[in-house]
C-alpha cells in the first residue's frame, strides 16, 4: 500500500471483519512478493552463482512467507488486539495499562497446570507446567515419580488435537532475532527473557521447563542450521493449554473439587480504570479446575490457592 492509500477502507470505530482481515493479509503477501521479486530482478552480480536464487538459503516463497508473518505480527501489535499472560496475587489488582486509547473487550482464560517430563541440571523429573517446550515427536515420555515406580506422561492428550505452537512462530512474535549459527540454547534463554518480559508476568521456575529431546540438543550446542538440515526446525513446539468453560452447573459450586463443572476462571473480577488502563483481580481464594487440581495442588503446595495463572486478550 501507498502512504494514502489502504488496503480496506475504514473509518476509525468501524469493526475489522474477519473478512477485512483476509484481504489485508493477501495484499500485504503480494505487495512482499512483488517488491521482493523486483529487488531480485534489480540484482547484476552475485558472489556465488548457486545462490542468486536465494537469500540465507531461503527461496522467494520462503522469503516471502516468512517476511509476511513477521509484518502480520506488527500490524496484530498495532490494531487494538493483545495479549498478556499474568500471575495473579490473591486479592492483589493488577492493573493492565493496554494504552489502547478505548475500553477493550478483555477475555480471560485460566492456564491449566498439565503433566510433563522435565530435564534439566543432568536430572529427568516429573512436573507439571504452564509453559512447555518439546519435540514433536515427544507425545508420550516414561519417567519415574516419587515413589521411584515409571510411569508414562502423555505429553499430548489422547484423542485430541495436537496442541502447541511452532517455536520459530514465537521468535518472530516475541522479536528473538536469530541466525543459522544461532545455538538452540542461547535462543530459548532469549526467548524466556523476552517472553517474560513486561507486559508479561515473570512465571515461577517451577511452572515452565523444557524436554529430555530439547535438554540433549542444548547441552550438544545444536544450531538452527544443523536443526532445519535435519527437518527438526518446524517440529519444536511451544504447549500452553488456555482453558475456558461455560458450563454452569444447576446448583452451586464452589471449591477445587475437579468432579463439579465451574467456570474457568472463576471468580475473576475485570473494571475498566479509563480508556488506556483496565485492572483484573480475584477475591478470596484462588478456584482451579481441571483434571488433575489434586496432583497440582500437592505438586505447588501452598502457592496454589494464592496464584492464578491466567491468559488475558484485549480487543478494541
Amino acid at each position: 500500500m501507498t502512504e494514502t492509500t489502504p488496503y480496506v477502507e475504514r473509518a476509525p470505530g468501524d469493526l475489522l471483519t474477519a473478512e477485512d482481515w483476509n484481504t489485508v493479509q493477501r495484499k500485504i503477501y503480494a505487495d512482499i512478493r512483488t517488491t521482493s521479486q523486483a529487488a531480485a530482478d534489480g540484482v547484476t552480480h552475485v558472489a556465488t552463482a548457486d545462490d542468486a536464487d536465494h537469500l540465507e538459503g531461503k527461496d522467494l516463497n520462503a522469503l516471502t512467507d516468512e517476511v509476511t508473518r513477521r509484518v502480520l505480527d506488527q500490524v496484530r501489535g498495532r490494531t487494538g488486539y493483545q495479549q498478556l499472560f499474568k500471575m495473579l496475587k490473591k486479592d492483589d489488582i493488577t492493573e493492565l495499562v493496554h494504552n489502547l486509547g478505548s475500553c477493550p473487550l478483555v477475555d480471560v482464560y485460566e492456564l491449566d497446570y498439565f503433566k510433563v517430563v522435565c530435564r534439566e541440571d543432568d536430572e529427568t523429573r516429573l512436573a507439571f507446567a504452564t509453559f512447555y517446550l518439546h519435540h514433536r515427536s515427544e507425545r508420550r515420555v516414561r519417567v519415574r515419580n516419587a515413589a521411584n515406580a515409571q510411569v508414562a506422561v502423555d505429553i499430548q492428550p489422547k484423542d485430541f488435537p495436537e496442541l502447541g505452537i511452532q517455536f520459530s512462530d514465537l521468535l518472530t512474535r516475541y522479536q528473538v532475532p536469530y541466525t543459522d549459527s544461532s545455538s538452540l540454547d542461547d535462543l530459548e534463554t532469549e526467548f524466556w527473557k523476552a517472553f517474560f518480559k513486561d507486559p508479561n508476568d515473570q512465571f515461577g521456575d517451577d511452572t515452565y521447563c523444557h524436554s529430555p529431546w530439547f535438554e540433549r540438543c542444548c547441552k550438544q550446542n545444536t544450531t538452527v542450521e544443523e536443526l532445519k538440515a535435519s527437518g527438526d526446525w518446524n517440529d519444536l513446539l511451544f504447549q500452553f493449554r488456555p482453558r475456558k468453560t461455560v458450563n454452569f452447573p444447576a446448583g452451586p459450586a464452589f471449591g477445587n473439587d475437579n468432579q463439579v463443572r465451574i467456570p474457568a476462571p472463576a471468580n475473576l473480577q475485570v473494571q475498566h480504570l479509563d480508556l488506556n488502563r483496565t485492572a483484573v483481580w480475584f477475591p478470596g481464594d484462588a478456584v482451579h479446575g481441571g483434571p488433575e487440581v489434586g496432583e497440582v495442588a500437592d505438586y505447588l503446595e501452598g502457592d496454589y490457592g494464592d496464584e492464578l495463572a491466567v491468559m488475558i486478550l484485549l480487543k478494541v
